[in-house]
């Protein structure tokens, strides 16, 4: 994309008014995200101790990415992606209001937790994607390192500094409240994309792909579905980094499954500071985030996905070998810099080499193998921390490391490839 003002060099350095409004927007998102998944376990562990059933959570938080993934792909293909991020989250914001008057009636069980979720998780299926593919949209390819950077900068500030800790807090007042604010986060969320929405409208300079994102006809649902999985399984590399994706989701959930009970139980925080715990993984990620597009700059990007997928395995299964607090969130702060860099670094390669008129379809195959290992991981780890709490961190942790050991080349060939795309798109909007 080029800059609508050449003439104005400062000008093209700055990411826009539009890129900040689907900042803030996601932010919400985040923030919406973060309550959930903090209030949602701390509502399951008044209703059960049974570690299973509460990774039961865990399960149902990736069954969509299972099985609905592949059809959103398909719409995010057919429609403007950011009219569908609008519409997901407003379903999003109905879905968790009811939670809210369920919740408020004192007749909440497991089963409307799970139910809930599954929608919301559904609804995210299609705001997720739309939002970090439609990043290169708003702003110039040479740009899109520090446009990532600041997306998951919002994402760690948003979902774990701000939501988790406040969700904690206000769950030891009423356990409405976080619920609550969940459902409003998401509203104003719908309402900030469509005011993106109209603004490519009025200023369709801003635009950088607006052909591309508008309505796409073309075959039928299940004839696109086949055209963008036969691409997704039919590229070696793709292939192959989806399965990289898998080992390490699958890992990391293993230890996320059971972290309401090994956190209160074993690390002894109270119920109030659960959510101060989980905000760890948000101050390495923000200190990831801050320095990724620097760190890509200085030591490459191959480095950095490496190191960044090697440090997620190790800081995980570091958390099993103490029953300490501090030294836990310090392990769990690792997780969070390792991904946030390796995430960022890795993030050009679906807004740059996948082609445009396959990214929603690409990214959702993407996910829906990944993400859709995550409950055989949260399941496995629940059965473990039926043994010990400690068990799901190191088993996890030791996966993750496995899996990059084995699929090394295959980052390295990702992260090739993203120079590439970075480089030519550096060169055309000089």
């Amino acid at each position: 994309m080029t800059s609508p003002h050449p003439g104005t060099p400062a000008r093209a350095d700055r990411l826009g008014g539009a890129f900040h409004r689907l900042l803030a927007a996601s932010g919400l998102t985040n923030l919406g995200d973060g309550m959930l998944a903090t209030a949602l376990p701390l509502i399951a562990a008044t209703l059960t101790h049974d570690p299973l059933a509460v990774a039961g959570l865990l399960v149902v938080r990736f069954l969509p990415w299972l099985l609905v993934a592949p059809f959103a792909g398909v719409l995010l293909d057919r429609v403007d992606r950011l009219r569908a991020m609008a519409a997901a989250n407003a379903v999003a914001a109905a879905a968790v209001a009811v939670l809210a008057a369920v919740v408020a009636s004192g007749r909440v069980e497991m089963w409307v937790l799970y139910a809930v979720l599954f929608v919301v998780i559904t609804c995210e299926t299609v705001s997720d994607p739309a939002a970090r593919i439609s990043v290169a949209r708003l702003v110039p390819g040479r740009l899109l390192d520090r446009a990532n950077g600041r997306q998951e900068g919002m994402h760690l500030v948003a979902q774990d500094c701000l939501a988790k800790p406040v969700a904690g807090l206000l769950f030891a007042v009423a356990a409405l409240l976080p619920v609550a604010g969940v459902a409003l986060s998401y509203a104003l969320c719908a309402v900030l994309v469509f005011t993106v929405v109209r603004l490519l409208r009025r200023r369709p300079d801003l635009d950088g792909d607006a052909a591309a994102d508008g309505p796409a006809p073309g075959p039928g649902v299940l004839a696109s579905l086949r055209e963008g999985l036969g691409h997704a399984f039919g590229d070696r590399l793709i292939r192959r980094m989806m399965f990289t994706n898998a080992g390490t989701m699958a890992g990391i959930q293993m230890g996320t499954a059971v972290m309401v009970l090994h956190v209160r139980q074993v690390l002894e925080v109270p119920a109030a500071l659960y959510g101060v715990f989980l905000a760890a993984v948000a101050v390495g990620g923000i200190l990831g985030a801050a320095v990724a597009a620097r760190l890509v700059l200085a030591v490459g990007r191959r480095t950095v996905m490496t190191a960044g997928y090697l440090g997620m395995g190790l800081g995980l299964a570091a958390m099993a070998f103490t029953t300490h607090a501090v030294p836990a969130a310090a392990a769990w702060a690792l997780v969070g810099v390792s991904m946030t860099t390796s995430n960022i670094a890795g993030s050009v390669f679906f807004q740059t080499v996948v082609p445009d008129h396959l990214r929603g379809r690409v990214s959702a195959a993407f996910r829906t193998v990944g993400w859709g290992t995550a409950p055989a991981g949260a399941f496995v780890g629940g059965l473990l921390g039926r043994i010990d709490l400690a068990l799901p961190y190191l088993a996890g942790g030791l996966l993750m490391v496995a899996t990059v050991l084995v699929f090394r080349r295959t980052i390295a060939e990702c992260a090739r490839l993203c120079d590439e795309a970075a480089a030519r798109l550096a060169g055309a909007d000089r």
